[in-house]
């Protein structure tokens, strides 16, 4: 049996982090959530991949056809989705809550998208978890 497993890593705070402004502390945390959901994408396309020898396009459609009777895919993803979901939420939150700073070369992440992956998991449960 396989199951997904998170690694939590804890950031220390270091002297030289006390001296970013609020804008580089934003950009720091932004870039945390980004690399989160970046590590979790790229676990579930390497499990997906993982299925068989055949080419990932093949296994991707028997991930999704073999959903429902998989727990293992089920787990797998219902964890991507779970960290989707906290991930645009707390960078729809850093901007909110920050308006005035901008992150380079990164985007905003709407509320229609936090709306999106909340729907997405809730369906998700209702059809595999009743």
């Amino acid at each position: 049996c396989c199951s997904a497993n998170l690694v939590v890593e804890e950031v220390q705070t270091t002297q030289e982090e006390e001296n970013l402004t609020v804008c580089e502390v934003l950009e720091a945390e932004y870039i945390e959530f980004s690399n989160e959901l970046f590590n979790t994408s790229f676990e579930l396309n390497r499990f997906i991949d993982d299925i068989s020898p055949n080419n990932v396009d093949s296994d991707r459609d028997k991930f999704f056809k073999d959903m429902e009777k998989n727990w293992d895919y089920q787990e797998v993803y219902k964890n991507y989705l779970e960290v989707r979901l906290d991930v645009y939420s707390n960078i729809n939150k850093l901007y909110e809550d920050n308006s005035d700073c901008i992150v380079s070369g990164d985007q905003e992440i709407s509320k229609e998208q936090v709306k999106e992956a909340e729907k997405d998991l809730s369906d998700f449960i209702s059809k595999y978890e009743n």
